[in-house]
């Protein structure tokens, strides 16, 4: 799903400043949508069925707060075959996606692992996170309320805000998680 060389060219053309990369790692439990949401990202499209057995790094250029992007996602098999690769992959990410489905109670449960995990191995810098709740348009049924959601936000934010001061890139990583925050909030069935 990578941009072609054309694209590229195009989206750079009309700009001469050089492209800010940005490594995006996207975690949460099989079934809660990961893929469905980097391919709706990159093509605005909703494809329903995937291949949940390999490793996927999606590419695109985006305009982020007026500043061109290139953006890597990176999509894991939902079962790791060892916590090497799990820790290979935080290493390589500038910033992360942790999705769960409203749905499944448990892939809510595996969030703050996950974060804990992300923040030993980035030895406690606050780097960029989404917290992502999806399926939201399966109302019917949710397992995980609003306010758990709402609740673990706020968690994370506060353990973040404990955390040692910003990297260097600092105000480019800020421009990215507030412009993400945005993109994915802006509607409940996720449609951009």
């Amino acid at each position: 799903m990578s941009e072609t060389g054309q694209d590229r060219q195009r989206s750079n053309s009309g700009s001469s400043r050089k492209m800010v990369p940005v490594k995006l790692l996207i975690l949460g439990a099989q079934n809660t949508g990961k893929t469905a949401l980097c391919v709706r990202f990159i093509t605005k499209r909703f494809i329903g069925e995937y291949d949940h057995k390999k490793e996927v790094t999606y590419r695109c250029n985006r305009v982020l707060d007026h500043e061109a992007v290139d953006v890597e996602i990176l999509d894991l098999p939902c079962k790791e075959s060892c916590a090497s690769s799990l820790e290979s992959s935080i290493r390589w990410a500038d910033g992360f996606l942790l999705l769960y489905s409203i749905t499944q109670r448990l892939s809510f449960l595996e969030l703050p692992p996950l974060k804990t995990l992300i923040d030993k191995i980035k030895q406690n810098l606050v780097v960029p996170t989404v917290l992502v709740a999806n399926k939201s348009d399966l109302e019917i049924g949710r397992e995980v309320t609003t306010e758990e959601g709402q609740k673990l936000a706020k968690d994370l934010r506060l353990v973040m805000d404990q955390q040692r001061p910003l990297p260097d890139r600092r105000s480019y990583m800020l421009t990215v998680r507030h412009a993400l925050t945005r993109k994915l909030t802006r509607s409940k069935t996720m449609q951009w």
